[in-house]
């Protein structure tokens, strides 16, 4: 499943990419179809240990949000709990990490706007205030 929607002939990833595959790879893990060697090079494709951290956990989320769905299908078809969580394109049909990213990275950050007037850090204290 994975092989197939993915592939595996890749030199590079962006950080976005590779938390989409880590997720992926997670669900494949729970369902019977997981690819260690493909999670070991995931990891390897970055040198920081935030980015290697945001991969474990978009496997990790991966894994668990499989686990939920089979339970709650309660049927062993491990293609069903595939095409519930990753789209034919590999795009998680969940947010992949969305609890772990910091406030600037996450869907809901990205939508709202800019807060208007200076930081609240540069307003006076209420009891200068008239």
């Amino acid at each position: 499943m994975y092989d197939r929607t993915f592939g595996t002939d890749w030199d590079g990833l962006e950080r976005e990419e590779a938390v989409e595959r880590a997720f992926a790879l997670g669900v494949a893990a729970e369902i019977g179809r997981g690819q260690p060697a493909e999670l070991d090079r995931v990891l390897e494709a970055f040198d920081s240990a935030y980015d290697r951290s945001l991969v474990e956990l978009a496997y990790d989320e991966g894994r668990t949000k499989a686990l939920e769905a089979a339970a709650e299908a309660g049927a062993d078809d491990p293609q069903a709990v595939w095409d519930e969580l990753v789209d034919g394109g590999g795009a998680p049909r969940v947010a992949p990490v969305s609890a772990a990213l910091p406030g600037a990275l996450t869907e809901l950050s990205l939508t709202k706007r800019p807060r208007e007037g200076p930081p609240s850090s540069l307003e006076f204290p209420s009891m200068l205030r008239k």
